[in-house]
C-alpha cells in the first residue's frame, strides 16, 4: 500500500469514525426518548422488520460488492470509459433488484404475525413494514454511484453528508418523540431524511466524476455484453455468500423473538453500543478493502501477505479492546444510560460479546476474501454454516434460552468457515500451504481477551454506575489491553510494519 493509498485510509477512516461517533451520541438521545414515550415493544417490533427486510432483501445477491470487485481494476488503470460501462449495468441491475425486492417484501406480510408476539395493533405493524420496504425498494434507484467513492477510497464524502442530513434527523425525531409520542411520525421522519441522503449523494458523486452521467451515450456492443457476463459470474458466486451471511447473521434476531419479542428490544440496546463499535471499527477496515482490492491488482504474493498481516494484527488490536472493554462496562453503561431494569443475565451478556467479539476477530480474512474475488470458492461451506447455524441456535436456544441462539452461531462458524475460508486465502492468495497459523491467532486471541476481560470484570464488577465508575471501568479496560498487546507483538515483524506505515503517512 503506497503513502497515498495509506493516507486515503486514514482520511475515510476518521471521517467515517467522526460521522459514527457524533450519530452515536445523538442516537443514544433518541433511544432514550424512544423507550420513555413509546416503549420497549415497539422497539422490539422496528428491530424485527429490519431483520426481515435484510433477509427480503437478499435479492440484491452482493450486487454492490460484484461491481466493487469489478471497479478496482479500471479504478487503478483510470479507464474512464469501462468505469461509465460497469455503473451502467449496475443502474441496469439495481432497477430490477428494486423491483423483486418490492414483490418479495409484499409476499412476507403474512409471516410479520408469526415474527412479532406483542399487543401492538396489526394494522400499525403492517403500515410500518410497508414504509419501511419503500425505503429499502427506493435506495435502488439513487445508490448505483456511491460505489464509485468507495472504489476511489473516498468515502468520506458520503460521510459528511451522512452526518449533516442524520443530525438534523436525529433532533427532529426526538422532538417528534417528545411532543406528540407518534411512532409513525418518527418513523416517517427518519425514512424521508433517508431518502433526502441518497439523493444527495447522488448528486454530489455526478459533480466529482462528470464522466459517469453520459449514460446516453452507451450503446450495446461486445465489450459491455462480455461485461454484463463477467457481471453475471460475479453476482451468481457473491449471491451464495451473501445469502449464506444472511441467514448467520440476521435470522439470531427473529429466532429470539421466536422465544420473546421483548427479548429483542433488551438485546437491542445492548447491540445499540456493540454496533456502534462496530460500525467505527467496520469503518476502518472498509477502507482498508477498497485500498486492498486496489493493492491486490498490483502486487506479489509476499507483499499481499504482508498486507494482510498488518490489516490482522491491527484488527486484534481493536478487536482486543473491544472485548475487554465490553466485558467491565457494558452493563454499566445501560444502566447509566437508560436504567438497571434493561439489564441481561449474565450467560445472555456473554453469549452477545462472545458472538460480537468473534465476528470482529474474523474479519480481516473475509475482507481478503470478497476483494480478491475468493467468494467463488467459498459457496459450499458458507451455506453448510448457514444450516449448521440454524439447527444449531435452534438446539441451544431451546434449553438455554437467548443466549444459546447467539452461541450456536459462534459454532457453527468455527466449525465450517472458520478453518476452510483461511486454508483457500492461504492456497490461493498468498501462496502458503494452509492457514493453521492464522487460525491459532484467533483463537488465540480470542481466548486471551475473554480471561483479561473476565478478571478484570470480577474485580470491577461490585464498582457504582455512576459516569465516572464507568469512564474509569473502560479507561482501566482498554489500558490494561493496551500494555498486554503491546508486550505481546512489539518484536514481531507485521507490529513494526504497521507502525512504519503510519509513522510515513504522517
Amino acid at each position: 500500500m503506497s503513502e497515498s493509498k495509506v493516507r486515503k485510509v486514514i482520511r475515510s477512516s476518521f471521517a467515517g469514525v467522526a460521522n459514527y461517533v457524533i450519530l452515536f451520541f445523538l442516537n443514544l438521545l433518541s433511544r432514550n426518548l424512544f423507550l420513555q414515550y413509546i416503549g420497549l415493544d415497539y422497539l422490539s417490533m422496528a428491530q424485527v422488520i429490519n431483520n426481515l427486510l435484510t433477509i427480503v432483501a437478499f435479492s440484491e445477491l452482493g450486487l454492490s460488492n460484484a461491481v466493487l470487485y469489478m471497479l478496482y481494476r479500471p479504478v487503478a488503470e483510470r479507464d474512464e470509459k469501462k468505469i461509465v460501462r460497469i455503473l451502467y449495468l449496475y443502474r441496469q441491475f439495481n432497477r430490477y433488484v428494486g423491483g423483486v425486492i418490492a414483490v418479495l417484501g409484499l409476499l412476507f406480510m403474512p409471516l410479520l404475525s408469526f415474527f412479532i408476539r406483542t399487543d401492538i395493533p396489526d394494522a400499525t405493524v403492517y403500515l410500518v413494514y410497508v414504509l419501511n420496504l419503500m425505503a429499502v425498494v427506493s435506495t435502488y434507484f439513487y445508490n448505483y454511484r456511491s460505489v464509485l467513492l468507495s472504489a476511489n477510497q473516498q468515502d468520506y464524502i458520503a460521510s459528511l453528508i451522512s452526518t449533516g442530513i442524520s443530525f438534523f434527523r436525529v433532533g427532529i425525531q426526538c422532538f417528534v418523540i417528545y411532543w406528540t409520542h407518534d411512532y409513525i411520525l418518527f418513523l416517517l421522519t427518519g425514512l424521508l431524511a433517508g431518502v433526502i441522503q441518497n439523493v444527495m449523494i447522488y448528486l454530489q458523486t455526478g459533480r466529482i466524476y462528470s464522466f459517469i452521467r453520459c449514460f446516453d451515450q452507451i450503446y450495446e456492443s461486445a465489450e459491455i455484453e462480455m461485461e454484463r457476463k463477467e457481471l453475471k459470474k460475479n453476482i451468481f458466486s457473491m449471491s451464495s455468500v451473501k445469502i449464506a451471511a444472511i441467514v448467520i447473521d440476521h435470522t439470531d434476531t427473529l429466532l429470539l423473538s421466536w422465544i420473546n419479542t421483548l427479548l429483542v428490544g433488551l438485546c437491542a440496546n445492548y447491540m445499540m453500543l456493540s454496533n456502534g463499535i462496530k460500525s467505527v471499527v467496520s469503518i476502518v477496515q472498509q477502507a482498508f478493502l477498497h485500498s486492498v482490492g486496489i493493492s491486490l491488482a498490483e502486487k506479489e504474493s509476499e507483499q499481499k501477505f504482508l498486507l494482510f498481516r498488518q490489516l490482522l494484527i491491527l484488527n486484534t488490536y481493536l478487536t482486543g479492546i473491544v472485548i475487554v472493554g465490553l466485558f467491565v462496562s457494558w452493563n454499566s453503561f445501560i444502566v447509566l444510560w437508560i436504567g438497571e431494569q434493561y439489564v441481561i443475565d449474565f450467560l445472555l451478556f456473554f453469549a452477545l460479546l462472545l458472538n460480537l467479539g468473534w465476528t470482529f476477530m474474523i474479519s480481516p480474512i473475509w475482507i481478503f476474501r470478497d476483494a480478491s474475488g475468493m467468494f467463488v470458492y467459498v459457496r459450499k461451506m458458507l451455506f453448510a454454516n448457514a444450516v449448521l447455524n440454524i439447527v444449531l441456535s435452534v438446539l441451544l436456544g431451546w434449553n438455554l434460552g437467548g443466549a444459546g441462539i447467539f452461541l450456536g452461531t459462534v459454532l457453527a462458524d468455527l466449525c465450517t468457515d472458520f478453518w476452510y475460508d483461511s486454508n483457500i486465502i492461504y492456497k490461493k492468495v498468498f501462496g502458503k500451504k494452509n492457514g493453521f497459523v492464522y487460525q491459532r491467532h484467533i483463537v488465540e486471541n480470542i481466548f486471551s481477551s475473554f480471561v483479561i476481560g473476565g478478571v478484570l470484570y470480577y474485580i470491577m464488577n461490585s464498582w457504582g454506575h455512576t459516569l465516572l465508575d464507568w469512564l474509569v471501568q473502560a479507561g482501566i479496560a482498554c489500558l490494561v489491553y493496551t500494555v498486554y498487546f503491546y508486550f505481546r507483538y512489539r518484536n514481531t515483524e507485521s507490529f513494526k510494519a504497521l507502525c512504519a506505515r503510519f509513522c510515513i503517512a504522517k
